[in-house]
């Protein structure tokens, strides 16, 4: 069975994760052919294996994250 990213994230910690907001860290958005290139910055070090921590792209409903973040500020 594949594990679900909800479980990778409890099992790595999940005050160990961070999450760079691709919206605000894109250099360059651009659409050709119904593919979306995105070029981004990132603060992460890099090595000859790439990246020292594994970046990962998650997609979530736009409008799902903002009610979910808003009913957390209202809980506050």
């Amino acid at each position: 069975m594949a594990l679900k990213m909800s479980e990778l994230i409890a099992k790595y910690g999940d005050d160990a994760v961070q999450f760079q907001n691709l919206d605000q860290c894109a250099r360059d958005l651009n659409m050709n052919k119904g593919k979306t290139w995105i070029t981004f910055g990132t603060e992460q070090p890099i090595d000859f294996n790439g990246t020292q921590k594994l970046g990962l792209v998650i997609w979530l409903d736009r409008e799902k994250v903002k009610a979910i973040v808003e009913a957390e500020k209202n809980a506050k």
